[in-house]
């Protein structure tokens, strides 16, 4: 696949937007998602459709900001408020930026594990005596079969 990119194309059908704020918007955008997200950026991310669309919904949702408007009712002693405008306190939602990280989490270059240490393999745990020269058992192995003290893991 390819890094991530988002063209006025893609907003299209969702907004009219005037071309240079879409530009401005969608590289701010790409721009904030790569900080949370920076495998979005490689050549070989996968999950390309999956990232645009959470980024895309980010840029809609900037555009709508502001758009609502203040409502206020008064009845008799009563008044209401109701605010409908969006403030924009940060581009991203909370569960946004998790599903862009876990996008990145779930990358097939992400990081892993290769246990290179060898086994003892004589049955006792690694805090035995037995393994320090001694010539009695002290994590239980030679009672149970299995270590019983220490860890049971580390046999």
């Amino acid at each position: 696949m390819a890094a991530v990119t988002i063209t006025t194309d893609d907003l299209a059908p969702f907004a009219d937007i005037e071309q240079a704020k879409a530009d401005a918007m969608i590289e701010d955008a790409l721009a904030r998602a790569a900080l949370i997200a920076p495998c979005i950026l490689d050549d070989d991310f996968t999950q390309t459709a999956a990232a645009k669309a959470i980024i895309r919904g980010a840029i809609l949702r900037w555009n709508d900001a502001g758009t609502g408007g203040i409502v206020q009712q008064t009845v008799g002693p009563f008044s209401e408020t109701v605010d409908t405008s969006q403030s924009r306190r940060s581009l991203f939602w909370p569960s946004e930026i998790v599903e862009l990280q876990h996008l990145c989490a779930s990358s097939p270059d992400g990081a892993f594990t290769i246990d290179t240490a060898p086994k003892l393999g004589n049955g006792h745990s690694l805090i035995c005596s037995i393994n320090f020269g001694a010539d009695y058992c002290s994590c239980g192995a030679d009672l149970a079969g299995e270590p019983i003290f220490g860890d049971p893991y580390d046999a």
